[in-house]
């Protein structure tokens, strides 16, 4: 228990008001700058329900941590109303998130659980992380169409976007064996039509990301017409930031993961080139070679609509469906 209190202590933040914690949550922002303070401050959750606290948790950390947070409450935070929200940005199928696989729905104390997977449940909604990484919790309808608008429409600029294609990927141990070796195979074959870039730890050979471009990896890829952007893992519905941030910085998508079938409703597959390990991948080679020697067929591809027409419905749905939630289970 004492080591679980430490553990408590150290895998916590806190807003400045005391009013929002959370517990198991990535590094490098303070609590007041994650993604859920912001949607909860500008929704007017603190201000409608004054007595209200949040607890937000994830995976990045000791699952037990759920029963210190109800410890705390009954001690120090006595007559207030604590909601609990579960969030998942990982792969909790994955050995190593095990205890969090079932989105912590096993667990009545949690109010909202929010992941990538498809599940009917009446505490769950499916919430997946490139949300939190394109739109800002501040974001009205109309400005969800616009940033819709704007990473769907693309305009080619040869004179800008004349190399061939990057990859930025580390070596942790978090993408796995499998993970590194498909990544390896892709850039190996993609080599016989023209030299990929490697700017990450993997298969390293340039330096000019952090040198040129200070580690901006936006502005590097503006330089790129493809982008090699894997997940780690193929699991339905687990769709994260990569092959968002890959089409936000203009290029064209390499991509695997979510069994090749990436949020149907929000993203256009035939803007995407999909690479099946378990395939030779000839006809995508080829695909891929016509497509870097022949510019006109480049551009013909490159400026189609990257989102589905009414992608920005969805996503300012799930807006929505959270503020809903989160106002029945404080009433």
């Amino acid at each position: 228990m004492r080591n679980l209190l430490k553990q408590y202590k150290q895998n916590s933040l806190r807003t400045i008001d005391k009013r929002i914690y959370y517990h198991n949550f990535w590094d490098g922002q303070t609590a007041d700058e994650i993604w859920f303070t912001g949607f909860l401050k500008n929704r007017g959750f603190l201000e409608k329900y004054s007595k209200a606290r949040f607890s937000f948790f994830s995976t990045l950390g000791d699952i037990n941590i759920l029963r210190i947070d109800t410890l705390q409450h009954l001690l120090n935070i006595l007559g207030s109303k604590r909601i609990r929200i579960f969030f998942n940005g990982e792969n909790n199928h994955h050995p190593i998130f095990k205890a969090y696989e079932h989105n912590m729905l096993d667990y009545r104390s949690i109010n909202l659980s929010l992941g990538f997977d498809y599940i009917d449940n009446p505490r769950y909604q499916r919430f997946p992380l490139w949300i939190l990484e394109m739109f800002p919790p501040e974001s009205t309808e109309k400005d969800i169409k616009h940033i819709c608008d704007n990473l769907s429409r693309q305009h080619w600029d040869p004179t800008t976007r004349h190399r061939f294609c990057a990859l930025v990927s580390g070596t942790s141990s978090w993408l796995g064996t499998k993970s590194m070796e498909m990544r390896t195979q892709m850039v190996n074959q993609l080599n016989t039509i023209a030299t990929v870039d490697c700017a990450g730890k993997l298969l390293h050979n340039t330096d000019e990301l952090k040198e040129r471009f200070n580690d901006n990896k936006a502005e590097f890829l503006k330089q790129y017409k493809f982008y090699i952007c894997p997940e780690n893992a193929s699991v339905e519905g687990y769709v994260t930031e990569k092959l968002f941030h890959c089409i936000g910085s203009g290029c064209v998508p390499i991509y695997w993961g979510s069994n090749n079938n990436p949020e149907p409703d929000v993203l256009n597959h035939d803007a995407i080139l999909f690479w099946n390990p378990d395939s030779d991948n000839s006809a995508l080679m080829q695909q891929i070679e016509e497509l870097q020697n022949n510019p006109a067929r480049y551009r013909e591809f490159y400026e189609q609509p990257r989102l589905q027409p009414d992608a920005w419905q969805v996503v300012a749905g799930c807006f929505n469906r959270l503020e809903e939630h989160l106002n029945d289970i404080l009433k």
